[in-house]
């Protein structure tokens, strides 16, 4: 997998079009994770990665789209400040995996799932999962969904699952007795672009 990201991102330095989009270029072994599907609809394969900045800030996410009648790669936006993870210090002696890295997953209808597992801080997790979506020429965020934890407190749990374009999903949190509460979400639908997007507004249509 690391080689596969390495030569991606040789491939997409030596491009003039992606220098031109870039305020700099990326550099290889900060790399988190990519993602190839087609993610316009158009036949074309397109690109997305995860790229580490500096320690304890948030990741960038790049978005490439595949030019099929002249098969190449264009830039499509970056997405800063949105993705939260472990600063593994790929390029210092002594890496060990992380538990804590974002995932991408291709759905069939050419959505992207981006998985964002907690960090260990204190003893509550919460896991956020973003479902981006391509609509009328930009990527935005289409569900919503965490898991929520306390480890060391009895009965102290919570999950949501809703469509952020519908407002509808569903909710559920155990309560103190050990019984769980499964609530729907109806909420007013929203088109919010993934560069804008708050988990304030998913908590909040979630009842939180």
């Amino acid at each position: 997998m690391r080689s596969m990201l390495v030569g991606l991102a040789l491939l997409l330095a030596s491009s003039p079009l992606c220098g031109a989009a870039m305020a700099e270029p990326i550099e290889s072994q900060k790399i988190i994770t990519a993602l190839t599907g087609d993610f316009n609809g158009d036949g074309a394969t397109d690109l997305a990665m995860i790229v580490e900045t500096e320690p304890t800030d948030p990741m960038d996410m790049y978005f490439f789209l595949g030019d099929k009648e002249h098969n190449f790669l264009k830039p499509a936006g970056i997405v800063r400040e949105q993705i939260y993870g472990e600063w593994n210090g790929y390029d210092r002696p002594g890496y060990e995996a992380s538990d804590t890295e974002p995932e991408l997953t291709a759905l069939p209808n050419g959505s992207i799932r981006l998985y964002l597992p907690a960090m260990p801080t204190g003893s509550e997790r919460t896991n956020e999962t973003l479902t981006i979506a391509w609509r009328n020429g930009a990527f935005i965020v289409a569900g919503y969904a965490y898991d929520h934890r306390d480890y060391l407190k009895d009965n102290v749990e919570s999950a949501c699952d809703y469509n952020v374009l519908t407002g509808k999903g569903k909710s559920s949190k155990k309560q103190p007795d050990g019984a769980t509460v499964d609530k729907t979400v109806s909420v007013e639908g929203k088109v919010i672009p993934f560069a804008e997007w708050n988990k304030g507004t998913g908590f909040a249509a979630c009842g939180e």
